[in-house]
């Protein structure tokens, strides 16, 4: 009998077929990482004025943020190549922007190590399911509340604010940050589990001879539950 346990869960992805590079939205996802010079030299400056148009920057470049996906969608000109560029865009823009408020600020280099660790997990996993599975994985629910509360910390030193405001926030970037970390730690383990699992099933049936898709899901639940039956 088929084991019980085993049941597909659906997972969000999407699949890699082309490369097209050429478009408004990439540009536009490219556009935050050469704004990085132009934020660093203003927060050089270290003056009210210089530090509310490096802020200004930043808001415009997480404008761009949704401008891409929006543009991608109405122009229809998704890409393969944006579904990597953009997530590697705001990585770079990000990191970019902590180093220079770790030299300038006083960002604590202890978060930004952290903020290392999680992307060299999430980028390491990408680009295994990119080399051997041709997909993408959009960013989740945990990985954007980071984003967006790790926004806030950064405009936080951005401006010089009180640390009462900003060791607050510190926390609550530091817990959606493992969060989102495991979160994606998981979904990639069980796509790949999944992935496996199925060609097992696919060789089974192959093996067996079924040409009947629930007789081969039979055999196939008898394979991953051997106490079956007995």
């Amino acid at each position: 009998m088929r084991n019980m346990t085993d049941k597909k869960v659906p997972i969000p992805y999407t699949r890699i077929r082309e490369l097209n590079v050429l478009t408004l939205s990439n540009f536009l996802s490219l556009l935050r990482v050469l704004l990085l010079p132009a934020i660093f030299f203003l927060l050089m400056k270290k003056t009210p004025l210089a530090d509310r148009w490096a802020l200004g920057l930043m808001v415009f470049a997480g404008l761009t943020d949704i401008l891409d996906g929006w543009i991608a969608r109405w122009r229809g000109t998704i890409s393969s190549f944006g579904k990597i560029i953009d997530p590697l865009a705001d990585k770079i823009f990000m990191i970019g922007v902590a180093v220079f408020l770790i030299l300038l600020r006083g960002f604590p280099v202890w978060l930004f190590a952290l903020m290392l660790v999680r992307d060299v997990v999430i980028v390491g996993g990408g680009a295994t399911l990119i080399r051997r599975y041709k997909i993408v994985f959009p960013s989740n629910l945990w990985g954007k509340l980071y984003s967006f509360f790790l926004a806030l910390l950064i405009t936080a030193y951005t401006l010089s604010l009180s640390s009462r405001f900003i060791l607050p926030l510190q926390a609550v970037v530091v817990g959606f940050l493992v969060i989102s970390m495991f979160s994606y730690s998981v979904i990639v383990t069980r796509y790949i589990k999944t992935h496996h699992r199925h060609q097992r099933r696919g060789r089974l049936r192959k093996a067996n001879g079924y040409s009947d898709p629930e007789s081969a899901a039979a055999v196939s639940g008898e394979a991953d539950n051997p106490t079956a039956g007995r």
